[in-house]
């Protein structure tokens, strides 16, 4: 019986720990020109998915962002992402829609008179598991960022205008909290020299 309470502590705390160290996303935003300007975080949240966005280079107001079904970003259109992310085959676009929405659909984004945006939204019934409403379902998905403010209920896509910017979310770009990506270019040019 001893032996079997202390299996059920060592279980309970390494199940602690894993939870600790929570799994983060991270994929690059780039222009039309295939520059970086950004970052796009995703994390689990008790809401479904915290999609955290700092960037900077794009011109200043509001600007749609949503998630669409492929993760291609090939410039300058970024048309091979397809089309917003929607696993209800009966929803329409737009966050105010009354049949309701796309689950890529999010609200605008806002850049700044300096060109720099810092952003946070929570995909609702959205995961980083495996199953429906999966943002890894078909190997990933896309994040752009149109030239215009989404309208929130005009069709496809919100009359945002051109996509802009647009990072490729695929599983495989994670790490883990407190972990410095950094950290490995260094590593990696410590071990040239």
């Amino acid at each position: 019986m001893r032996k079997f309470l202390l299996g059920i502590g060592c279980l309970v705390l390494l199940t602690a720990c894993q939870a600790d160290a929570e799994t983060i996303y991270e994929a690059d935003i780039k222009n039309q020109d295939l520059d970086i300007i950004g970052k796009a975080k995703f994390q689990s949240d008790p809401g479904g998915v915290k999609l955290t966005v700092n960037l900077e280079g794009l011109e200043p107001g509001f600007h749609g962002i949503h998630l669409h079904e492929f993760p291609k970003c090939e410039a300058p259109t970024f048309e091979t992402a397809g089309n917003h992310w929607n696993i209800e085959g009966e929803k329409k676009h737009g966050l105010m829609h009354p049949e309701g929405h796309h689950i890529g659909d999010m609200t605008n984004i806002e850049v700044g008179g300096d060109g720099t945006a810092t952003y946070e939204y929570v995909i609702e019934d959205a995961t980083l598991q495996d199953g429906k409403g999966s943002i890894f379902s078909d190997g990933g998905k896309a994040l752009i960022i149109h030239s215009g403010q989404d309208d929130g209920v005009s069709q496809p896509a919100g009359n945002a205008g051109d996509r802009v910017a647009c990072a490729e979310v695929i599983k495989g770009q994670e790490r883990s909290e407190g972990q410095n990506p950094g950290d490995q270019v260094e590593e990696q040019e410590e071990e040239k020299k």
